[in-house]
C-alpha cells in the first residue's frame, strides 16, 4: 500500500535543481480577509510518497476543501503509476482558494488505490474576516 510520509500547503515552494530537496516557503494554517466572500491568495500544495510497498498499482490522489459547512469541493484528482522508485514527491499550485464563511477549513488529501477512496491528511485553514476599527 501507498505511504503518504507528509503532506503541507505553503506559500511558495523552491526545488533544488542538482539534489531535488525542496524547501517550503510559509507554510499556511490561516489567512486573514477584508471581506466575505473571499478568494485566498495561490498556494503550493507539497507531498511526498513511499511507493516501496505499492508495486505496479497505479493509485489515485484527490484533492478536496471542505469549508466548515461541510460539502466539500473537489480541487483536483491525479493518477499515478509506480515507475520503479521508491519516492513520488507531488507538489503543485492551487489557485485561489474560493472561501465563503470564516472558520476551520480543510484541504483533505485522499487516496483510491483498489475501489474505496481513504482520507489520509486533513490539512486545516483557518479563515478570520479583519476587523476593521
Amino acid at each position: 500500500m501507498t505511504e503518504l510520509i507528509y503532506a503541507l500547503i505553503c506559500s511558495d515552494l523552491i526545488i533544488d535543481k542538482e539534489s531535488s530537496s525542496t524547501s517550503f516557503i510559509r507554510t499556511i494554517e490561516h489567512a486573514v480577509v477584508p471581506d466575505l466572500p473571499a478568494t485566498l491568495p495561490p498556494i503550493f500544495f507539497a507531498s511526498l510518497w513511499d511507493l516501496e510497498k505499492s508495486g505496479e498499482k497505479p493509485f489515485t490522489v484527490s484533492l478536496s476543501l471542505i469549508p466548515p459547512t461541510g460539502d466539500p469541493i473537489t480541487l483536483g484528482m491525479q493518477e499515478i503509476t509506480p515507475g520503479g522508485t521508491m519516492l513520488h514527491k507531488m507538489n503543485f499550485q492551487l489557485p485561489g482558494l474560493q472561501v465563503k464563511s470564516e472558520g476551520r477549513h480543510v484541504i483533505a488529501v485522499a487516496i483510491q488505490a483498489e475501489g474505496e477512496w481513504e482520507t489520509l491528511a486533513r490539512l486545516p485553514i483557518f479563515v478570520f474576516k479583519s476587523s476593521t476599527e
